[in-house]
């Protein structure tokens, strides 16, 4: 049995998503992938393996030891795995598994913030048949857009709407997306470090209201290359007021002539940029070699 995840990219609502902002999402074409091959004994064997080949991951254990102690406390990644599969088991009503090799490979790096565990989540929902989002908010919390983006076919609306999920599809296909790219700022960004950046009692009911349009705001500015930089930079401001940081083009990049959104948790992982194709070499020229075109990403 093979299955698939997108990764993902948010692209407006980050942090406000988790308080019923809607958002918008586009699922990735790099997916993370899970090959599961049943065994006829009780042993359990689980290798990841990195978008360059690297075996980063490795467990053989006895399918029992799942559900004892021992192997909770001996690694933080097998701690958090056997958390996910027993969980995904109590949401399935299933008593046990049986023996089992499990083999994943990455189209991305797993570093790069595009989606490891949420699509973790998503392949291990999609193999045992239970709710990926309540695997999620059980696991790892968040908001499930990243899981939502997982299995999605084209760009999407996401709403948390207090832990019941709200998802619309979204045709989010910009004209001007030769000027539109990728730049990965090898800085990773943690997830839960990110969100508790966020001041819950900064947004206000004009804040809320104004990130709500957002989704469409970008959709219907992506026709408009002077329009879509000005929404970048509106929404750029009302995040930065948010969480207290400035946005990452006044850090890092102050000369740079297009507009520069970050993508997800501000401070790492990947940014989206807007210019022509010499604007590229301006972030080249910088140090930052990982450079997407939007149609080598976006599903």
């Amino acid at each position: 049995m093979k299955f698939k995840a997108h990764g993902k990219f948010l692209i407006t609502g980050e942090y406000a998503v988790l308080n019923n902002v809607p958002a918008l999402a586009m699922p990735l074409k790099l997916n993370q992938y899970l090959e599961i091959s049943y065994r006829n004994d009780q042993e359990v064997t689980w290798k990841s393996y990195n978008s360059d080949g690297d075996l980063w991951y490795e467990l053989a254990t006895h399918v029992n030891d799942l559900y004892s102690d021992t192997i909770h406390c001996s690694h933080p990644i097998t701690s958090k795995l056997r958390e996910v599969l027993t969980t995904a088991l109590e949401l399935t009503s299933k008593d046990s598994l049986r023996g089992f090799d499990a083999v994943m490979t990455l189209d991305f790096d797993r570093h790069s913030g595009m989606g490891t565990s949420s699509t973790l989540i998503s392949l291990v929902s999609q193999w045992l048949g239970c709710d990926p989002y309540q695997l999620q908010f059980k696991c790892f919390g968040g908001s499930g857009y990243d899981v939502a983006c997982a299995t999605a076919d084209r760009a999407l609306i996401y709403n948390y709407n207090d832990s019941k999920p709200i998802v619309e599809e979204a045709h989010f296909d910009p004209t001007i997306k030769d000027q539109i790219f990728f730049v990965y700022l090898n800085r990773k960004q943690d997830s839960r470090d990110s969100i508790a950046m966020f001041q819950q009692e900064l947004l206000t009911d004009e804040l809320r209201e104004e990130l709500s349009l957002m989704p469409q705001g970008f959709i219907s500015a992506s026709k408009d290359l002077s329009k879509f930089n000005y929404i970048i930079e509106r929404h750029e401001e009302i995040i930065s007021s948010l969480i207290g940081l400035e946005p990452i083009k006044n850090q890092l990049f102050i000369d740079y002539k297009g507009a520069i959104k970050s993508l997800g948790g501000w401070g790492g992982d990947f940014i989206m940029a807007t210019g022509d194709l010499a604007a590229r070499d301006y972030f080249k020229n910088k140090g930052y070699d990982e450079i997407l075109e939007w149609d080598e990403v976006a599903v």
